[in-house]
C-alpha cells in the first residue's frame, strides 16, 4: 500500500501514541499533534522531520488546529487519514460536578473534536488534489451510546460527539469521496483510566455504596483487560479499508454494550409502537 499522511491529535500518549508509532512503523508520514510535542522528541529523531511532525496544537483553539493542517499540507501535499483523538475524562456524580469542570470536559471533547472535524472536511475536500478525499478515524466511546455512573459528563460528551458525526456523515457529498468511522472502545487501559482512577472523587453521602462507587472499581486499571496496542492495530486495519464502516466497536465489553443498547432501544420501540403512531393529525 502507497504511503499515506496521516494527522493525528492526542499523540503523546495513549492510544494516540500508539497509533503515531503503528502509522511510522508501517512507512507512513505522520504529523503528531498534542498539548506535549516535546513527548514525541524520541521518534523525531528515529524518523526525522521528512517523515514526522510533532506539532503542539491545543484542539480547543480553532486558529491552532487550522495552522496544523496548512503546516501538513506545506510539508507533506495534503491528509489522507485523520485520528482525532484527543480527550479528556472526568469522573464524579451529575448532581455534584462543578460547572466549570464539565464545561471544560466539553471544550475539549466536544468542541476540540467540531474543530478539529471541520478543518478536517476541509482538507480532504479543497486542500487535497481532486479525487484524494480523506478518512476521518473519528474517537468516541461506548460511552456515547450508553451511561455509566461517575462519568456522567463524560458520557455525555461523547454521545454529542456521536450525534454530530453522524450528521456530518449525511451531509457529506459522495464526490469528495470523505469515509468517516466512529471509534467506539470499551475500557482500555491507557492513561485516561489512570487519570479517572487518580482523581479519587469520594461521592456525598446520599450515593455512598451506589452504582458510582461499584463503577469505580470496575474501571481501577489492575481490573482493565483491554490492550490498548491491539485495539489501535484494529482502528489502524479499518482505516485501511476500501470501506470503512460508520461504527467500530472495538473490545469485548464494547460489543456487550451495543447489545444490550440496542435490545433496549427495540424493546422501547415494541412497547410503545401503536401509541407512539397513533400521535399524528386525523386525515
Amino acid at each position: 500500500m502507497a504511503s499515506k499522511v496521516w494527522l493525528i491529535t492526542g499523540a503523546f500518549s495513549g492510544f494516540g501514541r500508539i497509533m503515531t508509532n503503528l502509522v511510522l512503523e508501517s512507512g507512513n508520514k505522520c504529523v503528531a499533534t498534542s498539548i506535549d510535542p516535546a513527548a514525541l522528541e524520541p521518534l523525531v529523531k528515529q524518523y526525522g522531520p521528512s517523515r514526522l511532525l510533532s506539532l503542539h496544537v491545543d484542539v480547543t483553539k480553532p486558529a491552532e488546529v487550522a495552522a496544523a493542517f496548512r503546516t501538513a499540507k506545506e510539508k507533506f501535499g495534503g491528509v489522507d487519514v485523520v485520528f482525532s483523538n484527543a480527550g479528556v475524562a472526568l469522573a464524579d456524580e451529575v448532581e455534584d460536578t462543578p460547572d466549570k469542570k464539565a464545561r471544560d470536559l466539553f471544550e475539549v471533547n466536544f468542541w476540540g473534536v467540531r474543530n478539529v472535524m471541520t478543518e478536517s472536511v476541509k482538507m480532504f475536500r479543497d486542500g487535497n488534489e481532486p479525487g484524494r478525499g480523506g478518512r476521518l478515524m473519528q474517537m468516541a466511546s461506548v460511552a456515547g451510546i450508553t451511561g455509566w455512573g461517575s462519568l456522567g459528563y463524560y458520557c455525555a460528551s461523547k454521545h454529542a460527539v456521536e450525534g454530530l458525526t453522524k450528521t456530518l456523515v449525511q451531509e457529506l457529498k459522495p464526490e469528495w469521496n470523505i469515509q468517516v468511522t466512529l471509534i467506539e472502545p470499551g475500557f482500555f487501559r491507557t492513561p485516561i483510566i489512570d487519570a479517572i482512577d487518580n482523581q479519587k472523587i469520594e461521592p456525598q453521602a446520599a450515593y455512598a455504596g451506589g452504582v458510582s462507587a461499584q463503577n469505580r472499581d470496575l474501571v481501577k486499571p489492575e481490573n482493565i483487560m483491554g490492550d490498548p496496542k491491539k485495539a489501535m492495530q484494529l482502528v489502524k486495519k479499518v482505516a485501511e479499508m476500501d470501506n470503512m464502516p460508520l461504527h467500530l466497536p472495538v473490545g469485548a465489553d464494547s460489543i456487550a454494550f451495543f447489545r444490550a443498547t440496542s435490545e433496549e432501544l427495540k424493546k422501547a420501540a415494541d412497547d410503545w409502537e401503536v401509541e407512539a403512531s397513533n400521535t399524528t393529525f386525523e386525515a
